[in-house]
């Protein structure tokens, strides 16, 4: 497989990282310009919340197979 070919995860991968980057940048630019409310960023800080842990247990999981050890 080229690397033009990407695998339907690996778009996944990228959208996700492209929603995550502008679900950070946003509410940054809202925070540095003083307009944002913590009632309009605790949504954000929720769903980054929930993929990085999903991310880390994935992860987890991987190195677990990798090294045997389950």
């Amino acid at each position: 497989m080229t690397e033009k070919q990407q695998t339907p995860s690996a778009a996944k991968r990228w959208t996700t990282r492209g929603l995550a980057v502008s679900a950070l940048t946003v509410p940054m630019v809202a925070v540095l310009g003083g307009t944002a409310a913590a009632a309009e960023l605790t949504p954000i800080a929720e769903y980054l919340d929930e993929t990085v842990a999903a991310t880390s247990a994935s992860l987890v999981e991987a190195l677990a197979v990798v090294l045997g050890v389950s």
